[in-house]
């Protein structure tokens, strides 16, 4: 494998896992922070000529939009459910204690 590939696998997976962080700690302006430097990217290499007005080109950014916002969801899913599993118990617990 190049080496190349295997930096831009490993930088991808950390943007990844930073942005499913962001979720899970319930960061909303850090968590738009990745998919605003994307959209700015698509733009700037569309006004550069390096992506075209194509199906591909328009397609790909907009997964890759989508991608990033479902990452961030689910680690915020992840965290409610958490606190809701959380609450349950506490609940649990005050209704055995007052019997």
């Amino acid at each position: 494998m190049d080496w190349v590939f295997i930096s831009i696998v490993i930088v991808l997976v950390s943007l990844g896992c930073l942005q499913y962080y962001f979720g899970y700690k319930d960061y909303k302006k850090v968590g738009m922070i990745l998919p605003i430097i994307f959209i700015g990217l698509v733009i700037f290499f569309i006004i550069k000529g390096t992506m075209t007005l194509s199906v591909r080109d328009i397609l790909m950014p907009i997964l890759g939009l989508f991608v990033l916002i479902g990452v961030w969801d689910n680690g915020y899913q992840k965290k409610q459910k958490a606190i809701n599993k959380e609450l349950d118990k506490m609940k649990a617990k005050d209704q055995q204690s007052m019997q």
